[in-house]
């Protein structure tokens, strides 16, 4: 497609546990042994520089652009880039990372194959959806998207371009994580009794609030940066990194941690890549007294799923001890970042065979597991559908808070709550022109 043919055209329409398949794209059958995929990095912030600094240790990946609405960020990226591949240079110097305000010039370039997206969640969609479309293979930060449909809209687009897709859901690239799905999901802790996941809180900076708008940096493409979201003057406090507290951009620090935690027990209890069937026991308090954020501060709530011919309940809270406790009759775990306890030193000292843990198979890391499947084909980790079912569970949850319903039951084919349009109507999402939802 012609460059400018493209940037028109992106902005204007724009249960088995094991590692599937996906449909490979032209470029990842099985690649020459000296191919090297050739990725640009779309957000470049805090979390953006920390996956780029994963590709950029991989043999098997060349950073060749960077882009972001910030040249600042964007400008450090690529010093980042140009300082590694330096670092490996007989020269001592190295140049040849492109720089990008605009996701879609970097889109337009053929010779790019992949692309790393880690921009704030209200731009998920709309640039993975045109990434699948442009042919790039795609690793995108979690949460995938800001709705259901949006992230259903991901799913169909990177089925249809047949390019690998990896969520950067990374604990299910964990040893410790891995083991703590093996243990439940194979009878070592016996009938699961009880499951509580364990999320952090809002946390937001001091306030006052400002009141009136503040000057936009220079640096900043402020249009740009809010795209397809409402239009709404600029805040420095609520810009970087505490966006994710409006629910203009995101959903508050429930969607942000839930495709860690929550990921990790719906795979251990055997009921991932669904949605829950019902919402029980919803309650939140808000953020008050403070104009630019509004997501819900605290949080419970049940998410009830279908195993087999039993129901299986996952409590989510941010009361919960960080991390997923899983309860069976022949003992307990508690795994989070950095440890995982058990109930016994008999529970301690079991051996996972490979045959008990799927998900160890392959590259370690996230990002080698991404890179080796865009080069080789196979299934990443965390492929689109694995995000849409665990973020689901914290959209219908915020969709619950926010209508002030203590339950909801959940149709499977609409994916919206069944006699509730107060709820639906917080789970669709009207993009701001020139900007079109991503279908």
């Amino acid at each position: 497609m012609h460059r400018r043919t493209f940037l028109k055209t992106a902005a204007t329409t724009t249960a088995a546990f094991s590692l599937q398949a996906f449909r490979p794209s032209a470029f990842s059958q099985r690649a020459p042994a000296n191919s090297r995929l050739a990725i640009g990095a779309i957000g470049t912030g805090s979390q953006g520089i920390a996956i780029l600094g994963q590709a950029l240790a991989s043999p098997f990946a060349q950073l060749v652009a960077v882009c972001d609405v910030d040249d600042k960020h964007a400008a450090a990226a690529r010093a980042r880039v140009e300082k590694t591949y330096a670092g490996k240079s007989p020269a001592a110097t190295w140049r040849g990372c492109a720089v990008y305000r605009d996701y879609r010039e970097l889109l337009a370039r053929p010779d790019i194959d992949a692309v790393l997206i880690a921009t704030p969640d209200h731009w998920h969609a709309r640039i993975a959806v045109d990434a699948a479309r442009a042919g790039k293979h795609i690793f995108c930060e979690k949460p995938a998207a800001t709705t259901l449909d949006e992230s259903r809209a991901m799913i169909n687009a990177v089925a249809r371009a047949g390019v690998a897709c990896q969520i950067g859901s990374m604990q299910r690239s964990s040893p410790l994580f891995q083991r703590a799905i093996a243990l439940a999901r194979n009878g070592h802790l016996g009938k699961i009794l009880s499951t509580k996941v364990g999320l952090p809180s809002s946390r937001i900076p001091d306030g006052p609030d400002h009141t009136r708008p503040d000057p936009v940096p220079s640096e900043l493409d402020y249009e740009l940066w809010l795209g397809p979201a409402p239009q709404r003057p600029y805040f420095e406090q609520a810009t970087h990194h505490y966006w994710r507290h409006n629910f203009a951009f995101a959903g508050g620090s429930l969607t942000d941690w839930i495709g860690h935690h929550h990921d990790i027990a719906m795979l251990a209890l055997g009921v991932e890549n669904q949605l829950p069937f019902a919402i029980r026991n919803a309650r939140a308090t808000f953020i008050e007294g403070r104009s630019l954020f509004n997501t819900a501060k605290t949080f419970n709530f049940d998410a009830h799923y279908h195993h087999r011919a039993a129901a299986v309940i996952i409590n989510i809270s941010d009361k919960n001890p960080d991390g997923i406790i899983i309860t069976g009759s022949e003992g307990e775990i508690h795994v989070t970042r950095g440890s995982i306890k058990h109930s016994t030193p008999a529970l301690e000292r079991i051996l996972i065979p490979p045959w008990q843990n799927p998900l160890a198979r392959g590259a370690r890391g996230h990002m080698e597991n991404f890179i080796d499947c865009a080069l080789n084909g196979g299934e990443p980790r965390c492929p689109i559908r694995g995000s849409h079912a665990a973020v689901g569970a914290g959209h219908l949850a915020n969709a619950a808070f926010r209508a002030g319903r203590a339950s909801l039951d959940i149709d499977p084919q609409t994916e919206l709550p069944i006699n509730a349009p107060d709820a639906a109507g917080f789970l669709k999402k009207t993009y701001r022109a020139p900007w079109a939802f991503p279908a």
